[in-house]
């Protein structure tokens, strides 16, 4: 505890002071600028009016570029909702329109070998006709 405190009174005694306090009237031994209490009060609030101002401004800029890029990325994965729900929709339509064109296909098929059967049947039954008489 003692070797702290020596430490800190070694400290304290080593610190240049850069201001002094000077009465009306009395010589300054350096160049300088000479302030008012009231100035210095007045430079002081000043500077952290302006950090305080610099610290809103980078909130606010950082806020309303957060909010712009999340409207961005909800726009952005609604698109890509709809674009998959139409994907999905148009497969089901591709799949529904296959499974008519089967059917079809059956029908066309057994509508030509029904008609190649029975055109033959009736040819056959016309030459069997003509070689009877």
């Amino acid at each position: 505890m003692l070797t702290v405190f020596l430490l800190l009174a070694s400290l304290s005694h080593a610190a240049d002071t850069s201001y002094s306090h000077v009465k009306k009237g009395q010589t300054v031994p350096f160049d300088g600028v000479l302030m008012t209490n009231d100035a210095l009060v007045q430079m002081i609030a000043t500077q952290e009016s302006e950090v305080k101002t610099c610290e809103l401004n980078s909130q606010t800029q950082m806020s309303l570029q957060k909010n712009e890029l999340d409207l961005k990325y909800d726009l952005y994965e609604a698109r890509c909702e709809a674009e998959k729900k139409m994907n999905e929709e148009l497969i089901a339509i591709r799949d529904e329109q296959i499974e008519k064109d089967k059917i079809k296909d059956v029908i066309q098929r057994t509508a030509f070998f029904g008609g190649f059967v029975l055109g033959s049947a009736a040819t056959i039954g016309i030459v069997y006709s003509l070689n009877q008489n």
